[in-house]
């Protein structure tokens, strides 16, 4: 069993060699949490951007977890917690990105693991919309065919017209990788701006950092499903303990359903379906209001 486990291993850091960082077992009796807490201190040179790209966490969601940083002005050796451990989300199969979380999750096709990366995802008035679509091609080096919305867009903002495409190169914001999904316009793609990644940047598509997006690219098969979904609060269980992870919710125009009306009650009441639980709620506002991202214990399960 231990060399049978050995190999597995083995075949994970070689077949996702750049997402090591990344890769969490499933959680087995009905765990629901992956990844753990940590703290870093600020070394010489620091960003708040070196920081999470380094650690691989959403720019929100590292400002939410430290509210006592000033991430303009912090100095060499100073602590910071780093939020990356994750309540799964809702749905584990295929590709699942929750844009309240700013992250995207990949179910591998063996049940037994899954890796997760921080996403840029549409600005205000360009939300990413919540859907269940799936991949139906994939290119390298993918050509930008750019869309008149844009073009318009870019056009009143800037000024400046853009060609109808824009060929593979240091130019083309989606960059040297693209999943292209089955809602027609919207793409899961590498991109020439790294600092966007972990931000509401987009124009609706997905955004991912060059090594994420090579990883996933060569993983995941066409006809993977991809879950879109706006869920700020997530809960689950580790043991016999039920956490709430709670993001700060995004504004969205769409009519509610069960993939964006995830409030504090309603993800409480589906993990309570698998255990009966004793909870409390004066915590549970807390943590709603405060939305730092980080899971925290909310009530446990009932004798």
């Amino acid at each position: 069993m231990r060399k049978i486990r050995a190999v597995v291993i083995l075949f994970m850091w070689l077949f996702f060699p750049a997402a090591q960082g990344a890769i969490y077992s499933i959680p087995s009796n009905g765990n629901d949490l992956v990844g753990k807490l940590s703290m870093a201190q600020v070394e010489s040179g620091d960003t708040v951007n070196t920081i999470r790209q380094r650690y691989e966490i959403s720019y929100n969601v590292l400002i939410d977890a430290n509210p006592q940083i000033n991430f303009r002005k912090f100095s060499v050796g100073q602590e910071i917690l780093i939020p990356s451990e994750y309540v799964l989300p809702r749905y584990r199969n295929g590709i699942v990105i929750n844009t309240a979380e700013l992250r995207l999750y990949y179910f591998t096709r063996d049940g037994h693991h899954v890796l997760t990366y921080p996403v840029a995802v549409g600005r205000q008035n360009w939300r990413t919309p919540s859907i269940i679509t799936k991949i139906v091609d994939k290119k390298p080096n993918p050509t930008w065919y750019v869309p008149e919305s844009i073009r318009g867009y870019m056009l009143e903002k800037t000024g400046r017209l853009l060609p109808d495409f824009i060929p593979p190169g240091p130019d083309n914001p989606l960059g040297k990788y693209a999943l292209y999904l089955a809602k027609h316009g919207y793409l899961i793609h590498g991109t020439n701006q790294p600092d966007s990644v972990g931000t509401y940047a987009s124009s609706g598509c997905i955004r991912m950092a060059s090594d994420a997006i090579e990883t996933l690219f060569n993983a995941v098969p066409i006809g993977t499903p991809v879950y879109l979904i706006n869920h700020a609060n997530k809960a689950g269980w580790k043991g016999d303990i039920l956490y709430l992870e709670s993001h700060e919710p995004i504004s969205h125009r769409e009519k509610p359903s069960e993939l964006n009306t995830f409030s504090p009650k309603d993800a409480i009441i589906e993990a309570a379906s698998k255990h009966p639980a004793e909870v409390d709620w004066n915590i549970i506002r807390k943590v709603a209001d405060q939305h730092t991202g980080i899971p925290t214990p909310i009530g446990k399960e009932a004798l």
